[in-house]
C-alpha cells in the first residue's frame, strides 16, 4: 500500500508526529484510562495505527532522525538536575538488581530452547538474538549475527516486532505496578512520592489526572529555553566528537562499548554538570518539558515501524519469545528484589533496562514521573551494551551453536 503521505514529506510527517504527542498528552491529562495507558503507549498505538491504515509510510528520514538527533539530545535535557550523590543514595541496589534480570534472560532463553528448540523453525537464532540483545540492544543483536551467522530474514523478524514487544511491556509493567496485589508485594517509594506531591481530592474534583498535575505549568523564560537548547546541542556535539574519535582509533572492544557510544558520554558529561553545578543547573526551567516532547516524537517512530502484515507472516514466533522471556526476566527480577528487599519501581526499570535499553527504561521512568530513577535506568542499561554480547555467546554455547567467524 502506497501511504498517502510520502517519505520524502519532511514537513507533513512532522506534523503527524507532533500532532500525535500533542494528541497524546492531551488525553493523558485529561482522561483516567489515557493515563493509565499514559501518553508514551499512547503516542505507539497511534504512531503503528496510522501506519498501518497507509497514512504515513513505516520508515522515513524524518523517523531516523528522531534517533540521531531528537532522542540524544532529549536525554541530557532529562538529566539536568541529576545529582549524581542523590542517584547513589536513592538507588543504589538497582545495578545488582539489574545483573538479577540479566540472568533472568538468560534463564528465559534456555528455557525456551527446551521446550521449543527442536519445533519451531530457527528457534536458535531467534533465541542466541534475544540472549543478547534483551540484556543490552540492538548492537548486542547485530553482534550475534555476525558470530554466528543468523539468517537475514531471521534477523528482520525480530527488528519488526522487538519495538512493538518493548510497547507492550510499557503497558503491562504499568498495569501490574498499579495493582493492589503488586502494591502489597513491594514498597513503592516513588510511586508514593509522586502521589503525595500533588492534592489527589482536588484532581478528582477538577476532572484531572495525576500527570496533569506532574506536568502541570510552570514558569518557564525565553532564557530557560535558550539554555536548554544551548547546553543540550553542545553536550551532544562534544559527545558524538569524542564516540567517533575513540571508534576512530580501533580500541580494544571493551572500551569501544564503553567510550564510542555517545549515550554513554553524554550522559557522563551531563550528570557531571548536573552534580559540580548543581544550584545553576536546577534553575534552568523547562528542560524535562523539552526532553519528555523529545522522547515522546522518538517512541511515537517505535509504533509507527510496526509493519502488522510483515508481524503476522514472519514474526508471530518472534513476538511470542520476545514476551515470554520478558515475563521470565519479569518473574526472576521479582523474586531477587524480595531476596534484596528492593522496590517495585526498581524491578520495573531494571526489566525494562535489559529487554528494552536505555533509550525505553530511561523515558518510562519519566513517564512514570520516577525522576531519580531516570539517570540509574539510563546507566545501567548503557551497561548491558558492554554485557549483553557475552551473555548472548554464553546461551550460544550452552545450546551448541558453532561461531561461523
Amino acid at each position: 500500500m502506497t501511504p498517502l503521505i510520502a517519505e520524502d514529506q519532511t514537513i507533513l510527517l512532522w506534523a503527524v508526529v507532533l500532532a500525535i504527542v500533542a494528541v497524546a498528552i492531551l488525553l493523558e491529562q485529561r482522561f483516567k484510562w489515557a493515563a493509565t495507558l499514559s501518553s508514551t503507549m499512547l503516542v505507539i498505538i497511534f504512531g503503528f495505527i496510522l501506519s498501518n491504515i497507509g497514512l504515513i509510510p513505516h520508515s522515513s528520514p524524518v523517523f531516523s532522525s528522531m534517533t540521531s538527533v531528537v532522542l540524544v539530545c532529549s536525554i541530557p535535557l532529562l538529566l539536568f538536575k541529576a545529582d549524581v550523590k542523590e542517584i547513589f543514595r536513592d538507588s543504589g541496589k538497582l545495578v545488582i538488581l539489574f545483573h538479577v534480570a540479566a540472568v533472568g534472560t538468560l534463564v528465559g532463553a534456555l528455557v525456551l530452547f527446551l521446550i521449543f528448540g527442536k519445533v519451531v523453525t530457527n528457534a536458535d537464532y531467534l533465541l542466541v538474538l534475544y540472549a543478547g540483545g534483551q540484556v543490552g540492544g540492538t548492537v548486542n543483536m547485530v553482534a550475534m549475527k555476525s558470530i554466528f551467522g543468523v539468517p537475514d530474514d531471521v534477523m528482520g523478524a525480530t527488528s519488526v516486532v522487538g519495538n512493538m514487544s518493548v510497547a507492550l511491556l510499557i503497558l503491562e509493567t504499568r498495569l501490574i505496578g498499579n495493582s493492589k496485589w503488586m502494591r502489597r508485594q513491594l514498597p513503592h517509594p516513588h510511586i508514593d512520592e509522586m502521589e503525595k506531591s500533588v492534592d489527589m481530592e482536588a484532581l478528582k474534583r477538577e476532572g484531572k489526572t495525576l500527570s496533569a498535575a506532574f506536568w502541570g505549568g510552570k514558569e518557564v523564560s525565553l532564557k530557560d529555553i535558550a539554555k536548554c537548547l544551548a547546553l543540550t546541542f553542545v553536550i551532544v556535539g562534544v559527545s558524538k566528537t569524542i564516540a567517533s574519535a575513540v571508534v576512530a582509533q580501533q580500541p580494544p572492544e571493551l572500551i569501544k562499548q564503553l567510550f564510542g557510544s555517545e549515550y554513554l558520554i553524554l550522559s557522563i558529561i551531563t550528570v557531571a554538570l548536573a552534580t559540580i553545578f548543581k544550584k545553576q543547573m536546577r534553575e534552568i526551567n523547562g528542560a524535562m518539558e523539552l526532553g519528555n516532547i523529545g522522547i515522546l516524537c522518538w517512541f511515537s517512530t517505535i509504533g509507527i515501524s510496526g509493519n502488522l502484515l510483515t508481524i503476522l507472516q514472519t514474526g508471530i514466533w518472534a513476538l511470542i519469545f520476545h514476551q515470554l522471556i520478558s515475563w521470565i526476566n519479569m518473574a526472576v527480577t521479582f523474586f531477587g528484589a524480595k531476596l534484596l528487599k528492593c522496590n517495585w519501581e526498581e524491578v520495573a526499570i531494571a526489566n525494562q533496562a535489559t529487554v528494552g535499553g536505555p533509550t525505553t527504561a530511561a523515558p518510562m521512568a519519566v513517564a512514570l514521573g520516577w525522576n531519580k530513577l531516570v539517570i540509574p535506568a539510563l546507566l545501567v542499561g548503557l551497561w548491558g551494551y558492554v554485557i549483553g554480547s557475552y551473555v548472548g555467546i554464553a546461551f550460544a554455547n550452552v545450546i551448541g551453536m558453532t561461531s561461523v567467524l
